[in-house]
Protein backbone atom coordinates (compact mmCIF):
# COMPACT_ATOMS: atom_id res chain seq x y z
CA UNK A 1 0.00 0.00 0.00
CA UNK A 2 1.00 3.67 -0.86
CA UNK A 3 0.87 6.49 1.86
CA UNK A 4 -0.17 9.70 0.84
CA UNK A 5 0.88 13.02 2.68
CA UNK A 6 -1.47 15.86 3.51
CA UNK A 7 -0.91 18.86 6.15
CA UNK A 8 2.42 17.34 7.28
CA UNK A 9 0.58 14.06 7.81
CA UNK A 10 0.95 10.92 6.28
CA UNK A 11 -1.33 7.82 5.84
CA UNK A 12 -1.94 4.80 3.62
CA UNK A 13 -4.11 5.23 0.63
CA UNK A 14 -7.24 3.14 -0.24
CA UNK A 15 -7.00 4.00 -3.94
CA UNK A 16 -4.64 2.99 -5.91
CA UNK A 17 -3.50 3.84 -9.50
CA UNK A 18 -4.84 2.59 -11.81
CA UNK A 19 -2.72 -0.32 -13.79
CA UNK A 20 -3.08 -1.90 -17.48
CA UNK A 21 -4.94 -4.95 -18.30
CA UNK A 22 -3.20 -6.19 -21.28
CA UNK A 23 0.09 -7.60 -21.79
CA UNK A 24 3.52 -6.38 -22.73
CA UNK A 25 3.57 -3.49 -20.02
CA UNK A 26 6.80 -3.30 -17.76
CA UNK A 27 6.55 -1.48 -14.51
CA UNK A 28 9.47 0.83 -13.65
CA UNK A 29 10.55 3.44 -10.90
CA UNK A 30 8.98 6.49 -10.89
CA UNK A 31 11.19 9.10 -11.57
CA UNK A 32 11.23 11.03 -8.49
CA UNK A 33 13.26 13.48 -10.19
CA UNK A 34 10.63 14.78 -12.29
CA UNK A 35 7.80 13.48 -10.77
CA UNK A 36 7.30 13.69 -6.89
CA UNK A 37 3.96 15.21 -5.24
CA UNK A 38 2.76 13.11 -2.54
CA UNK A 39 0.58 10.68 -3.70
CA UNK A 40 0.50 7.38 -5.16
CA UNK A 41 2.05 6.93 -8.62
CA UNK A 42 3.35 3.79 -10.28
CA UNK A 43 5.26 3.80 -13.47
CA UNK A 44 4.86 1.22 -16.72
CA UNK A 45 5.98 1.23 -20.33
CA UNK A 46 5.13 -0.73 -23.09
CA UNK A 47 6.93 -2.70 -25.31
CA UNK A 48 6.74 -0.21 -28.15
CA UNK A 49 7.31 2.72 -25.93
CA UNK A 50 4.25 4.02 -24.14
CA UNK A 51 5.18 5.26 -21.18
CA UNK A 52 2.77 5.96 -18.39
CA UNK A 53 2.70 7.40 -14.88
CA UNK A 54 -0.52 6.32 -13.25
CA UNK A 55 -1.48 8.30 -10.12
CA UNK A 56 -4.36 9.26 -7.64
CA UNK A 57 -3.92 13.10 -7.18
CA UNK A 58 -6.37 15.48 -5.34
CA UNK A 59 -6.29 18.73 -6.98
CA UNK A 60 -6.67 21.81 -4.69
CA UNK A 61 -8.50 24.00 -7.09
CA UNK A 62 -11.45 21.33 -7.45
CA UNK A 63 -14.21 19.88 -5.79
CA UNK A 64 -13.81 16.36 -7.67
CA UNK A 65 -12.10 14.88 -4.67
CA UNK A 66 -9.00 12.49 -6.00
CA UNK A 67 -8.94 11.68 -9.49
CA UNK A 68 -7.21 9.15 -11.22
CA UNK A 69 -4.12 10.71 -13.52
CA UNK A 70 -2.56 9.37 -16.47
CA UNK A 71 0.84 10.97 -17.88
CA UNK A 72 1.26 9.29 -21.22
CA UNK A 73 4.53 10.00 -23.42
CA UNK A 74 6.43 8.00 -25.76
CA UNK A 75 10.14 6.60 -24.26
CA UNK A 76 9.57 9.40 -22.26
CA UNK A 77 10.79 11.47 -24.40
CA UNK A 78 8.13 12.78 -27.39
CA UNK A 79 4.21 13.33 -27.12
CA UNK A 80 1.78 10.17 -28.14
CA UNK A 81 -0.61 11.09 -30.95
CA UNK A 82 -4.36 10.69 -29.76
CA UNK A 83 -4.67 6.74 -31.13
CA UNK A 84 -2.18 6.03 -29.02
CA UNK A 85 -3.38 8.17 -25.86
CA UNK A 86 -7.18 6.45 -26.65
CA UNK A 87 -5.44 2.88 -26.16
CA UNK A 88 -3.73 3.76 -23.30
CA UNK A 89 -6.84 4.81 -21.48
CA UNK A 90 -8.53 1.21 -22.25
CA UNK A 91 -5.39 -0.48 -21.60
CA UNK A 92 -5.79 1.17 -17.76
CA UNK A 93 -9.49 1.31 -17.90
CA UNK A 94 -9.99 4.92 -17.89
CA UNK A 95 -12.15 5.53 -21.23
CA UNK A 96 -14.02 9.03 -20.78
CA UNK A 97 -11.49 10.62 -19.22
CA UNK A 98 -10.86 14.66 -19.32
CA UNK A 99 -7.40 15.24 -21.27
CA UNK A 100 -6.51 18.54 -19.47
CA UNK A 101 -2.64 19.93 -20.81
CA UNK A 102 -1.21 22.99 -19.48
CA UNK A 103 2.72 22.80 -21.06
CA UNK A 104 3.32 24.69 -23.93
CA UNK A 105 4.97 21.87 -26.19
CA UNK A 106 4.40 19.16 -24.04
CA UNK A 107 5.90 15.79 -24.07
CA UNK A 108 3.48 13.82 -21.45
CA UNK A 109 -0.65 14.04 -22.74
CA UNK A 110 -2.32 14.25 -18.92
CA UNK A 111 -5.89 12.35 -18.25
CA UNK A 112 -7.80 12.92 -15.84
CA UNK A 113 -11.32 11.01 -14.05
CA UNK A 114 -12.72 11.54 -10.55
CA UNK A 115 -12.84 8.34 -8.77
CA UNK A 116 -16.20 9.03 -7.64
CA UNK A 117 -18.36 8.05 -10.38
CA UNK A 118 -21.34 10.46 -10.17
CA UNK A 119 -18.56 13.12 -10.66
CA UNK A 120 -17.50 11.51 -13.54
CA UNK A 121 -17.85 13.46 -17.23
CA UNK A 122 -17.85 17.15 -15.09
CA UNK A 123 -14.64 19.29 -16.96
CA UNK A 124 -12.48 21.52 -15.35
CA UNK A 125 -13.96 24.55 -14.13
CA UNK A 126 -10.62 25.92 -15.53
CA UNK A 127 -11.21 25.65 -19.12
CA UNK A 128 -13.76 28.31 -19.37
CA UNK A 129 -11.39 30.81 -18.14
CA UNK A 130 -8.36 29.96 -20.28
CA UNK A 131 -7.30 30.42 -24.25
CA UNK A 132 -7.51 27.67 -26.12
CA UNK A 133 -3.74 26.97 -28.10
CA UNK A 134 -3.82 24.07 -30.85
CA UNK A 135 -0.29 21.94 -31.47
CA UNK A 136 0.40 19.44 -34.27
CA UNK A 137 -3.16 20.34 -36.36
CA UNK A 138 -5.06 20.37 -33.57
CA UNK A 139 -4.01 16.11 -32.14
CA UNK A 140 -2.57 18.17 -29.22
CA UNK A 141 -4.33 20.96 -27.10
CA UNK A 142 -3.08 23.05 -23.51
CA UNK A 143 -4.27 25.69 -21.94
CA UNK A 144 -1.58 28.46 -20.50
CA UNK A 145 -1.92 28.89 -16.93
CA UNK A 146 -3.06 32.19 -15.11
CA UNK A 147 0.72 32.21 -13.75
CA UNK A 148 2.30 32.02 -17.81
Amino acid sequence: MINIQAAGFSAPSIIQPLRPKGNDWTQLPVPTAIYSIGYPSEAWQYRDGLCVISAVEVMADEDKGPEYHLSVSKWGKTRCDSNEAKWVLAQFALEGAEEDNHVPNGIARHFWRTVAEPLIGLECECKADEPVICENKGDYIWRPTKDM
